[in-house]
């Protein structure tokens, strides 16, 4: 898909962002970084609101959890970190302000070729902020668990400080919003956090979901391939990426199928559930929400959704939620799976937990789930 800029200058400031885009910003910034530190002082600081009852998506990657967030982040109290604000932290306000003044936008395809657009604007999963907080090394596949009180008061202020500083760009009562595939095992943290989070936990049929998360693990070595021949100045250099969350036993599943294998991703579907239901009483506001439900009513779906975020309906009669509805379940590649009876008999036993039938056809939902999912859409 072409990449459409808004005017010349954005041909030129971002052409390298888009054509070398990553999972999180990769390239050397150091230079735009030192300006707006400079043009971040001369900024009016804007008054602070504690951040209240904010919203995570805690999911495996591949389970339409950017679709959802797109849906989430068109209500007009939601607030998030954009990606221009995640390749220029932590100067956000210069970052804004400069973006506004000179007119700068772009918008492409992601380079994971799923058919999802976004822009300057649309929604990130600010990856570099939580991996610094969090102490992710994107090359290390080990599972350090931690609680909030791990990580120490100051990264605690630290974090609450930038959500709020985000969320202020948004103006007053605005509610932040954040989702990641990386959250699943820093689920603790974040209800350590924020006890009054109210946390989405979006599931999809492991079948397709074991499939696409190969996927991406191939494009994601692709486009990593293809930024380290580029000779550009990079901020780290990665010669692997696995896009996978550092569960308990990823490490192990890796080195005994390989990434890019359907049985690692299927077992790590399994332990996601497994994770996910021994710590839904730890999480006091928890809703699982299946994608295939998303798919077959959008309206629906997310009028239960923000009922669960306290977040006010959506007009009925808004032309831009009916459009997104509209475009909901609608792609223009084509997947080319396999393998579902080897997933579905990895999965067995978890597939039930969520309401999916192993022996039935992929996506198909029944009407209960775990008691431990207590709430589910």
């Amino acid at each position: 898909m072409t990449t459409r800029y808004a005017n010349l200058l954005s041909r030129l400031a971002m052409r390298n962002g888009f054509s070398y885009q990553f999972a999180f910003p990769i390239l050397d910034n150091s230079r735009l970084l030192r300006r707006l530190a400079i043009l971040e002082r001369f900024v009016p600081r804007p008054r602070l609101e504690p951040v209240r009852e904010p919203i995570f998506v805690i999911g495996l990657p591949r389970t339409g959890s950017t679709w959802l967030q797109t849906l989430l982040c068109a209500h007009p109290d939601v607030a998030y970190v954009t990606h221009f604000a995640h390749h220029t932290a932590p100067y956000f306000r210069a970052a804004t302000l400069l973006a506004r003044l000179l007119h700068l936008d772009a918008s492409g395809e992601r380079f994971i070729g799923d058919s999802v657009v976004h822009s300057l604007h649309s929604p990130s999963e600010g990856t570099l902020l939580w991996g610094e907080w969090f102490g992710m090394d994107p090359a290390c596949l080990t599972y350090d668990p931690f609680t909030a009180a791990d990580l120490g008061p100051q990264t605690v202020a630290e974090i609450k400080e930038t959500l709020a500083r985000v969320t202020a760009l948004f103006g007053p009562g605005k509610r932040f919003f954040a989702k990641n595939p990386a959250f699943i095992p820093y689920t603790p943290a974040l209800a350590g956090m924020f006890p009054d989070a109210r946390c989405i936990h979006l599931v999809r049929d492991p079948r397709p979901t074991a499939n696409s998360m190969v996927k991406l693990l191939l494009a994601c070595r692709a486009q990593l391939g293809r930024i380290n021949a580029s000779g550009k100045p990079l901020a780290m250099r990665l010669t692997d990426f696995v896009p996978y969350p550092r569960l308990p036993r990823l490490a192990q599943y890796v080195a005994r199928f390989g990434a890019d294998d359907v049985r690692a991703t299927a077992r790590l579907w399994r332990d996601a559930t497994h994770f996910m239901e021994a710590l839904a009483p730890e999480v006091p506001h928890m809703l699982t929400v299946r994608f295939e439900s998303v798919l077959a009513d959008p309206a629906g779906s997310m009028a239960r959704i923000l009922d669960f975020c306290r977040l006010p309906p959506l007009p009925a009669d808004s032309p831009a939620m009916a459009a997104l509805f509209k475009q909901t379940g609608k792609v223009a590649h084509v997947n080319a799976y396999g393998e579902y009876d080897l997933i579905a008999d990895i999965c067995r036993e978890g597939m039930p937990l969520l309401g999916y039938d192993p022996d039935r056809p992929v996506g198909t939902v029944l009407p209960a789930g775990a008691p431990a999912f207590r709430e589910m859409v």
